[in-house]
């Protein structure tokens, strides 16, 4: 009888703790012990001790100059625990199923691998012409959308160093020239989007926005891609803001905080 009261009393114990730190939001990064009892409608010699624990433990601190209470780095720790183990491929995988359905497009994730781009997953048009980029399939980063977003965003230094010397012409479209394709880098970094109309294979037109992490750092690209004929300037234009939506729910999902 003893032990069912200690482990109902401890599991009551865990639930108020959990509901002190809920407490903080970004609005209210700091409370008092009042403030805390008032919310919860909790003692303030539970709140108290309560808060007393959560500070041994490195959850909460205090803040020397008016006593009040922050969430503390123990919970940094712990989240980046959860955040570094948190699969792109999973989380991506059904916000990409949507945004194929919606716009009858194929839908890529890519990385950066070295100097060129990586497929690594991806969910193909329902249409039976179609664009389909194999998931592992490699293609360079001057010239395709997926691949200038990922390029727009890294130092001018990196930039120069990432870029071949002498720059492959696939199609007539191909920015070959590095002041170019440096210039045009430089308006997808403004816009937050690019486009890539035949410079990598004939026919073939892509549009790419970001994707952001727990550290606010970009971590791929999303491009909705097709066929030249389907995905002309005014379809491309009118597929990115379900794209950015896309993204933002994915990089939401690994933790970025917009």
């Amino acid at each position: 009888m003893t032990d069912n009261i200690s482990s109902e009393s401890g599991i009551q114990s865990v639930q108020r703790a959990a509901a002190i730190l809920r407490c903080f939001t970004r609005v209210e990064s700091e409370l008092g012990v009042m403030a805390i009892s008032e919310q919860l409608k909790l003692h303030k010699s539970t709140v108290s001790r309560l808060l007393s624990t959560l500070k041994q433990e490195g959850f909460v601190e205090q803040n020397p100059e008016n006593g009040k209470y922050r969430l503390g780095l123990t919970l940094v720790t712990l989240a980046g625990v959860v955040l570094d183990s948190i699969d792109l491929r999973q989380v991506a995988h059904p916000y990409l199923q949507t945004l194929a359905q919606e716009t009858q497009e194929t839908v890529n994730i890519v990385v950066l691998d070295g100097n060129e781009c990586v497929n690594i997953d991806g969910v193909p048009s329902p249409r039976p012409i179609q664009y389909i980029g194999r998931i592992g399939r490699r293609t360079p980063m001057y010239c395709t959308a997926a691949g200038k977003v990922l390029l727009a965003y890294l130092s001018p230094e990196k930039q120069r160093t990432i870029l071949p010397n002498t720059l492959m012409r696939f199609t007539e479209h191909t920015l070959v020239e590095h002041q170019q394709v440096l210039e045009s880098l430089a308006q997808v970094r403004e816009q937050r989007y690019a486009i890539a109309h035949e410079e990598h294979q004939v026919g073939v037109s892509a549009i790419a926005v970001p994707i952001w992490d727990h550290t606010q750092e970009i971590c791929a690209a999303i491009a909705i891609s097709g066929p030249s004929y389907r995905v002309g300037a005014d379809k491309i234009h009118e597929f990115l803001p379900p794209l950015r939506e896309t993204a933002l729910g994915i990089s939401t999902q690994l933790g970025c905080v917009s």
